[in-house]
């Protein structure tokens, strides 16, 4: 019972952690959000999606498909809490926090309780994952599924029970349908269980798990064309250098522990992926899986390193976005080397080792969190479109207070961040420009920038953000 008091705080604690300045960091809505989120806010409302089709396997979008898994998620969100900003954002923090509590589970299968907390403690302080959970993207959706299965394949090695690979079957299956890049990842990870497996019996039962999702994905080449594969193309590989080198660049410690993604949507360029500190556990974890007489240490190593493989077909390097799938492999690890550092004779050593490693992974990831949240929204203003939801909230707010709305009709626009807060933030609105109509009084107007003083004539400003955006009211 203590301990799963202590997961029900950590959990509590990481809730506030990956929602504090949700829609403040990063400071804007990504495109690719803002597909996802009015596409899902239309559906919820009236069951179609823009294209005008119902409960679509995938949802098209002017440049892109979005996988269902974090769609309908978020589609789910939208019905139970109400379409917002914060609810769209939160379905990110919600798969963060499920993937912290599978992982507490596997590691518990695993190394035994105390080696779930550590796990979970890891995992939350990752620095990856405070980035995704604030971004309402498909690249955090992969973790529950890996989770799954790796926790499924170990029960079964421990339990000798097929009903296991089944299930890990499935979670794997389904995790084709949670991100593009799981298409190069599952068949890596469904072959690296069937060399673990090898009996007959269980590779059948875990390819029974995993056929239904394979033939959905085959029928879906067909009836939902470029879905499959989108935007993405296979480079060929002509020498060995060009296969080494970005596969490689996977491993490149510069890029795991100090600067992380190549783009600033998915980086602060000052951190990796992972945090530095979190290094020397990791390292004793190999050293200690490779020692120990059981498998799955090794099973859990050789995962970690392949299932990146097939991305040096599809280009660009140093793209941690892409690699959340290793996070289970690399947590497992790392906690068995927490756990082999508590084995150390020496209990001055082991005393020193403990409190040492704490200690910098607090002040390596309060460091990053700090950055994060206070310096990189600066560093990354230009990347991100400007907030509207802050200018869409107050004026949804005056509408419901009996104010008549006028929006500048670059406002009014068509763009999908635009086209959601409107839907989002429900209220009437008449399009206004610039010297043709006058306002008539107790009416709003909002517009990003500054007027001239001669439009302002009569405004009053009475809400303003950081960015220039202002709502006026014509007194």
């Amino acid at each position: 019972m203590k301990s799963i008091w202590l997961v029900l705080l950590i959990l509590a604690a990481s809730f506030l952690l990956f929602s504090y300045k949700i829609t403040q960091v990063p400071p804007g809505i990504n495109g690719d959000e803002a597909s996802i989120a009015y596409n899902a806010v239309l559906l919820a409302d009236s069951g179609r999606v823009e294209a005008g089709n119902r409960f679509p396997l995938f949802i098209a979008t002017g440049s892109d498909w979005k996988q269902p898994a974090t769609f309908y998620l978020t589609v789910a969100a939208f019905k139970i809490f109400g379409p917002s900003y914060e609810v769209l954002r939160g379905v990110s923090v919600f798969i963060a926090l499920t993937g912290a509590v599978l992982l507490f589970f596997l590691a518990k299968q695993l190394l035994g309780v105390s080696a779930g907390i550590v796990a979970i403690l890891l995992f939350v302080s990752t620095p990856i994952i405070l980035i995704q959970s604030h971004l309402a993207l498909e690249n955090i959706a992969p973790l529950p599924f890996v989770t799954i299965w790796l926790w499924m394949l170990i029960k079964y090695t421990k339990k000798a029970d097929t009903k296991y690979l089944v299930f890990a079957g499935i979670a794997l299956g389904a995790g084709i349908f949670s991100y593009y890049g799981m298409r190069l990842i599952v068949p890596v990870l469904a072959a690296m269980t069937i060399v673990y497996i090898r009996k007959t019996r269980a590779v059948l039962s875990f390819l029974g798990g995993t056929a239904p999702f394979i033939l959905l994905l085959a029928w879906a080449y067909f009836h939902y064309p470029g879905a499959v594969f989108g935007n993405n193309s296979f480079i060929p590989i002509t020498s060995y250098q060009q296969f080494i080198l970005p596969y490689l660049s996977i491993f490149d410690p510069v890029f795991l522990f100090l600067k992380g993604d190549a783009t600033i949507y998915h980086s602060t360029g000052t951190t990796g992926m992972f945090l530095l500190a979190s290094l020397p556990l990791f390292v004793l974890g190999v050293v200690k899986g490779i020692r120990e007489k059981s498998n799955i240490y090794r099973f859990l190593l050789i995962c970690f390193l392949l299932a990146p493989i097939l991305y040096v077909f599809v280009g660009e390097s140093y793209r941690a976005s892409r690699l959340l799938a290793l996070i289970p492999f690399y947590i497992l690890i790392s906690t068995l080397g927490f756990v082999y550092l508590t084995t150390i004779k020496s209990r001055a050593f082991k005393l020193l080792g403990i409190v040492g490693v704490i200690i910098l992974i607090v002040f390596n990831y309060v460091s990053f969190a700090k950055d994060y949240w206070y310096s990189y929204p600066e560093r990354a203003i230009k990347s991100f479109s400007s907030p509207w939801h802050s200018i869409y909230k107050v004026l949804s707010e005056k509408y419901k207070e009996g104010y008549k709305i006028y929006l500048l009709t670059d406002m009014a626009g068509g763009r999908e961040d635009i086209k959601f807060f409107q839907a989002a933030y429900l209220f009437t609105f008449s399009e206004w420009r610039k010297g043709e109509e006058i306002l008539p009084k107790s009416a709003l107007l909002a517009y990003p920038d500054l007027l001239s003083p001669k439009e302002k004539s009569g405004l009053k400003e009475i809400y303003t953000n950081s960015f220039a955006q202002s709502i006026f009211l014509k007194e």
